[in-house]
C-alpha cells in the first residue's frame, strides 16, 4: 500500500510541475515592482482547465502527503514515546588498556 501511495504521490508531483509550466504567466515584470501590468485591465476571473487542474493536482499531492505520512512502514507510534523508551546513553569514558610491546623489541631496555 505504501509504494502504491509512493508511486501515485511522484506522478502527482510530476504532473503538477509540467502543469504549472504550461500556463501562461498573469503579468510581467513591472508588475511585480509596483508598476502596472499588462493583466490589469483584463478580465480577472477567468479560470482556465490548467488552473483548475493544477488546484486538485495540488489538493492530491497534499493529501498523499498527509497518507504517506501516516502510513510509513518502519515509524509506528508516537515519537515521543519512542524517546522516553531509550535506554539512557553511557556518558563514562574508559581509559584504553595499556599493551605491552613484544619481546625483544628496541623499546625494552635491558642493562
Amino acid at each position: 500500500m505504501y509504494y502504491l501511495l509512493l508511486t501515485l504521490f511522484i506522478i502527482v508531483a510530476l504532473l503538477l510541475v509540467v502543469v504549472v509550466l504550461l500556463q501562461r504567466s498573469r503579468g510581467d515584470v513591472g508588475s511585480a515592482f509596483g508598476g502596472m501590468g499588462q493583466g490589469v485591465f483584463g478580465p480577472g476571473g477567468v479560470d482556465t482547465i490548467l488552473t483548475k487542474l493544477t488546484y486538485w493536482l495540488g489538493f492530491s499531492l497534499m493529501a498523499l502527503a498527509m497518507l504517506l505520512a501516516l502510513t510509513h512502514p518502519s515509524k509506528r507510534g508516537s515519537l515521543i514515546k519512542d524517546d522516553t523508551q531509550r535506554p539512557p546513553a553511557k556518558t563514562q569514558q574508559s581509559e584504553p588498556q595499556r599493551q605491552t610491546p613484544p619481546a625483544g623489541t628496541p623499546s625494552e631496555k635491558r642493562p
